[in-house]
């Protein structure tokens, strides 16, 4: 059987289509850049850029309070979220993936799983490709089109092309199979996902996911956005929150696991 093998380095919803040999065969097509280079990334990714700083030094707490609650099992998804846009969750996301792959030597899998509004690519500095939404559709194979960091370490799941209905792929069964495999391959799946407010598609991970971080902008957010945003998710699947922005003596950056007071 032929296959034909096709680099492509931009999405574009007129063009991306699923392609087919004589026989009627999906082509295989193959992502042009298989490998981040991490001297280009975001100055903002302090675990990589700053690996000294305070800053660095609380996403190793956070990262540790994540393995805690891996404990012994073989993996553990965990969702990163925000009641809105522009909190920080791709930030949180970016840099909690990165300490876990290099601080603690474990293999993860980071997933852009905001289909609408996708954005890592830019603290990467990765151009935009095939990503989960082609991987749901059928017209890619996964390891196709994962990028890598560190060696194979941090593996990077790109959005791929934004779609308007991202709810109907996320609750397929592909979907759940791409996660039952992650699971036998990777130590730790980082999720991030869109925000709550006013997606549905939190509600569709948190079936999928061991736990649910939420990122809080400090002095942004009202109150009673978060706590409407967090009564919208199960309470067992919340394991803590990351308070982003304030400004202590000592850090830019809180975690913690209580709302009441919030």
């Amino acid at each position: 059987m032929k296959m034909s093998w096709l680099n492509r380095k931009r999405i574009d919803d007129d063009i991306m289509t699923a392609t087919v040999n004589d026989e009627g065969v999906p082509v295989i097509i193959e992502q042009g850049n298989k490998s981040i280079n991490h001297n280009l990334v975001d100055n903002r990714l302090v675990t990589l850029k700053e690996p000294a700083s305070i800053s660095a030094e609380q996403f190793r707490i956070l990262c540790t309070r994540i393995a805690q609650l891996r404990q012994d099992a073989g993996s553990y998804v965990l969702a990163v979220t925000s009641s809105i846009k522009s909190e920080g969750k791709s930030f949180t996301s970016l840099n909690l993936a990165i300490s876990i792959a290099r601080d603690f030597d474990e293999k993860v899998l980071l997933i852009e799983g905001d289909l609408k509004n996708p954005g890592l690519y830019e603290y990467l500095k990765h151009p935009p490709g095939f990503g989960l939404t082609d991987v749901l559709e059928g017209k890619i194979d996964i390891d196709a089109c994962i990028v890598q960091m560190f060696d194979g370490q941090l593996s990077v799941l790109f959005a791929g092309k934004t779609t308007g209905n991202p709810s109907k792929l996320l609750s397929s069964l592909k979907m759940q199979e791409i996660l039952t495999t992650a699971r036998e391959q990777y130590k730790y799946i980082i999720i991030d996902t869109p925000p709550i407010m006013p997606m549905a598609d939190i509600n569709i991970y948190s079936t999928l996911v061991d736990g649910i971080l939420l990122v809080i902008q400090a002095g942004k957010t009202p109150r009673s956005l978060v706590k409407k945003a967090i009564s919208t998710l199960a309470a067992d699947k919340i394991v803590g929150a990351v308070l982003n922005g304030v400004e202590p003596i000592h850090s830019r950056y809180y975690y913690g696991s209580g709302y009441d007071s919030y």
